[in-house]
């Protein structure tokens, strides 16, 4: 019998990668409940996923072919919502936006920002390192790449922590100004554009010559702060806490800076901010490892258990930093692989640099077990990270 999982459940478990490989192993397609009790076929195994995830007969248009499933019905179309050949279009622009001198020219300003943000700490003490450093980081880096003013910040970042609010009139009222906001900051780089990213694209033209509409701008911004700003603070609190559960990692780290790319590639695989990606829809009945996925059912990956998968790595329940990553699946795959993983790899290796090198004392405040982490049926993360430090001589 094919188990139905409550993906909300699993979310929370202090473990959810081992159990969910485990299951993997005996079940390379399951059922899984989402936070709104729909369900979905949810592929497993790694092999499948790969192959899977480039299947052009299965869409991301849940507006055109699921629309009670979609995740947000009647709002305009964001790019990880569309396919081919509109995917394609939007996708080379915003990929030659992500490649322009912009972007390339904020790496070095990453150092500045992480610094920034410690210098902020007292030099020793607790502190929950997600609030205080992982969270604030990229969303800093998303407002250099948006360009968003100085004299904005304190208000855009009270925007973003509003929108994750306990409080669903608190996050609505939030989300439709961030969305005000962002139409405002469009319509400011269209008359006087800057060195940021959303200028880029505001002056960038599709094939055709036309440019990307409003709502496609505003969608751009959303995205950018979701899949810039939570999956990246995530990891990074992730790939702390595996490096200060396990000394040795952590020792050797410490001795051999150079490991650090190594070390957010193992974080990826290891425990990335992705639990799952969002939902597909079968244009096709679909033959997946003796389950039939019939045509209009949604499909779902759970990339966690794709990235524990043993039949792509020995060991793949052991964090190891040192070990040869073979390509993982933290930044998807296919067609809607993500377009800003270049940059989100450099904010993490700056991230735990800087952090490894301010703070030669660093340790748990709390015992793991005592760690809480966040309850969704599509993110995977820590709810705090409390840490205790100080600061070198």
């Amino acid at each position: 019998m094919i188990p139905v999982l409550d993906l909300v459940h699993v979310s929370s478990l202090a473990d959810a990668e081992r159990e969910l490989a485990q299951l993997a192993h005996r079940h390379p397609v399951i059922r899984t409940r989402q936070a709104n009790g729909v369900e979905a076929w949810t592929v497993l195994g790694a092999a499948l996923s790969r192959k899977l995830l480039g299947d052009p007969r299965l869409s991301n248009d849940l507006h055109a072919h699921a629309p009670d499933a979609a995740q947000n019905p009647g709002a305009p179309i964001v790019l990880f919502e569309q396919d081919n050949p509109d995917h394609a279009r939007y996708r080379r622009l915003v990929s030659a936006a992500f490649a322009s001198r912009a972007v390339r020219a904020l790496e070095p300003r990453l150092v500045d920002i992480a610094r920034g943000l410690l210098d902020g700490l007292p030099r020793e003490g607790t502190a929950d390192f997600i609030a205080a450093f992982a969270n604030p980081f990229p969303l800093e880096v998303i407002c250099e790449l948006l360009g968003v003013p100085l004299s904005d910040r304190e208000v855009f970042h009270t925007r973003v922590k509003n929108m994750d609010s306990p409080s669903a009139p608190v996050r609505r009222a939030a989300t439709d100004a961030f969305a005000a906001y962002c139409a405002n900051l469009v319509e400011a780089k269209r008359q006087q554009p800057t060195e940021d990213l959303l200028s880029e694209l505001v002056t960038a033209r599709l094939d055709d010559g036309a440019s990307l509409t409003q709502d496609e701008l505003v969608g751009f911004c959303s995205i950018l702060l979701f899949a810039g700003h939570v999956t990246t603070a995530f990891v990074i609190a992730s790939a702390l806490l595996e490096l200060l559960t396990r000394p040795d990692q952590l020792a050797a780290l410490r001795a051999d800076p150079s490991l650090v790319a190594g070390t957010t590639e193992e974080a990826m695989r290891f425990r990335g901010s992705l639990l799952s990606t969002t939902n597909r829809v079968a244009l096709a009945d679909i033959e997946a490892d003796g389950v039939v996925i019939r045509r209009g059912e949604l499909v779902r990956f759970l990339l966690s258990a794709a990235n524990r998968d043993p039949a792509v790595r020995e060991d793949p329940h052991t964090f190891d930093i040192l070990r040869p990553t073979p390509a993982h699946l933290g930044f998807g795959h296919g067609p809607h692989f993500c377009l800003g993983h270049q940059l989100a790899r450099q904010e993490i290796k700056v991230a735990l640099a800087e952090v490894l090198s301010r703070f030669p004392v660093l340790e748990l405040a709390v015992p793991p077990h005592r760690l809480r982490w966040r309850s969704s049926d599509f993110l995977r993360g820590l709810a705090e990270l409390p840490v205790r430090y100080a600061a070198g001589s």
